[in-house]
């Protein structure tokens, strides 16, 4: 998936570690979030099957969505509730337009 930026440049999304890229967790989400680390720590069983199963459901939670920046502009496109894309634009120039690579 590559993202059309409204200043020309393409977002790309085709792979993983992207300087461009985050994941964030809604702040209503966060404690349930932390709640099921907890409980995969805690109830996943001796085996290596158990703790990949605890592993997953953490993942299954779903609780997070995704985040992109346009390095030219430094727009954020941010998936909302629904996962469509919202757009922020930068106030400035002097924005940083690398804060999801540090």
């Amino acid at each position: 998936m590559k993202i059309k930026c409204p200043c020309g440049n393409l977002i790309p999304d085709n792979t993983d570690a992207l300087p461009t890229k985050a994941h964030y967790i809604p702040d209503k989400y966060w404690f349930s979030f932390l709640d099921s680390i907890d409980e995969a720590i805690e109830k996943s069983g001796p085996s290596p099957k158990d703790k990949e199963k605890a592993c997953m459901g953490i993942r299954k939670a779903n609780q997070h969505r995704m985040m992109w920046q346009c390095y030219e502009c430094g727009r954020i496109f941010i998936d909302d509730e629904n996962y469509e894309l919202q757009i922020f634009k930068p106030e400035s120039q002097e924005t940083n337009k690398k804060i999801f690579s540090k």
